[in-house]
C-alpha cells in the first residue's frame, strides 16, 4: 500500500510539476484508496513527496558510482555530480520537483555525506578553501537545490549558460580558483557527454 501511495502522488504530480505539490484528494483517486488508508502512512503529501525526493536522490548517486571509472579527484567527482544533477533537472522536469522539492540537508543522507566527502578532501588538497565543513555542505546542497527548483519553474531560458553559471559558482563559493573552477565546469561537461550514454539508462543530453 505504501508503494502505491507513492507511485500516485508522483503520478498525480507528474502531470503538472510546476503547479507545485498535488492535493491529498488527488492522490487517493489515482491509488483508488481511501483518506483513512493515506492518513495511515503519511501526514501529508508533502511527507510523501520527501521520502520520494530523498530515494530519487539517493538512486542518482548511485549512477554517478557507474560513471567513475578510475581515481578522479574529489574536486573532480564533486563537480560532475552538481552538473548532472542539473543537467537531469533540464530533461526530467518531475524527477528534479521531487528532489528539490526535498530538505536534503535536514537528514543525513548520501548526498549530503558525498558533498562533504569531497570538499573535504578537496580542501585537504589545497583546491578549495573554507572555514566550516558543514558551512560549506549548506552553500553547495542548497544551491544546487534552489538551481533545480528554479529550473522547474522557468523553462525559458539559456538553460546551458545558467547550469554552467550555477555550478562554477558553487565552486567559488568554496573557494576555488576561478580558471580551476571554470575548467573544471568545462571538463566535468565533456566527461558526462562521453560517459553517460553507455552508463545511465536515463540519460538525455539536455543541450542537443
Amino acid at each position: 500500500m505504501r508503494k502505491r501511495l507513492l507511485n500516485a502522488v508522483m503520478i498525480v504530480y507528474a502531470r503538472k510539476p510546476r503547479n507545485g505539490p498535488p492535493l491529498v484528494d488527488d492522490v487517493i483517486a489515482e491509488a483508488d484508496v481511501s483518506k483513512a488508508s493515506y492518513y495511515k502512512y503519511f501526514s501529508s503529501v508533502e511527507e510523501a513527496i520527501d521520502e520520494l525526493g530523498v530515494e530519487l536522490a539517493d538512486e542518482m548517486v548511485q549512477s554517478l558510482i557507474k560513471l567513475y571509472s578510475g581515481p578522479e579527484p574529489p574536486i573532480f567527482r564533486m563537480t560532475v555530480a552538481t552538473h548532472l544533477f542539473l543537467m537531469r533537472s533540464v530533461t526530467d522536469s518531475v524527477w528534479a520537483a521531487f528532489v528539490s522539492h526535498t530538505d536534503i540537508l535536514a537528514s543525513d543522507n548520501i548526498v549530503v555525506r558525498g558533498i562533504k566527502e569531497h570538499a573535504e578532501a578537496s580542501r585537504d588538497a589545497g583546491l578549495m578553501k573554507f572555514a566550516n565543513l558543514d558551512a560549506a555542505a549548506t552553500l553547495a546542497v542548497g544551491t544546487l537545490m534552489e538551481a533545480m527548483r528554479q529550473i522547474v519553474r522557468v523553462s525559458k531560458r539559456p538553460m546551458r549558460s545558467y547550469v554552467e553559471g550555477v555550478v562554477t559558482m558553487i565552486l567559488r563559493g568554496l573557494g576555488v580558483d576561478e580558471d580551476v573552477a571554470e575548467q573544471m565546469v568545462r571538463d566535468s561537461a565533456i566527461f558526462i557527454r562521453g560517459a553517460a550514454p553507455d552508463c545511465l539508462p536515463w540519460w538525455q543530453d539536455p543541450w542537443t
